[in-house]
């Protein structure tokens, strides 16, 4: 049988962690300096935030609707949240592109510990935990996806390269 010339996912995702990585061995000490603080406020957020849906039980509200936001998420882990990954030397998992579902899923849940999810897992709360929330936790979760949005506009922008302001995903792809 002759190769049909399609790359799949589990190899654009190679592709793509290998340029990432590359455009992170060529960082100056200045600048992983920042990219380092910036990560630490990255994950402090991110934990911010699970505390707060974590008060209503998240965990069991989402295992009773297996995840429905959680269908398809393949382009959502972008490089800088690869970059958090490579500056705090967490062991990168392996994405499950054949699952059917989020590639970050596995059965017992997120691949991903909560504060090195990506933006859009991290951001996103259903109605069904939302309405369960108290008005200041509301307040207080919307804020932190404001410094959180600022924060990772910043991280982008300490890359000269563009692709880094995109997914992994997407990263070989723009090439």
């Amino acid at each position: 049988m002759e190769p049909t010339g399609v790359v799949t996912d589990d190899e654009v995702w190679r592709l793509g962690v290998k340029a990432v990585v590359n455009e992170f061995r060529i960082l100056t000490h200045d600048q992983l300096t920042s990219l380092k603080a910036g990560a630490e406020e990255l994950i402090a957020l991110k934990a911010a935030m699970q505390e707060v849906v974590e008060k209503v039980n998240c965990a069991a509200i989402c295992a009773t609707c297996g995840g429905e936001c959680c269908v398809r998420g393949k382009y959502h882990f972008s490089a800088i949240d690869l970059v958090v990954y490579l500056l705090t030397g967490k062991k990168l998992f392996e994405p499950r592109f054949a699952n059917g579902r989020c590639s970050y899923l596995a059965e017992d849940g997120c691949l991903m510990p909560p504060q090195y999810r990506p933006f859009n897992c991290v951001t996103f709360v259903c109605e069904q935990i939302e309405v369960h929330l108290p008005t200041s936790d509301k307040e207080f979760f919307y804020a932190a996806e404001g410094k959180l949005r600022l924060v990772y506009k910043e991280l982008q922008g300490m890359f000269t390269d563009c692709r880094m302001r995109g997914s992994v995903m997407s990263y070989v792809q723009a090439s």
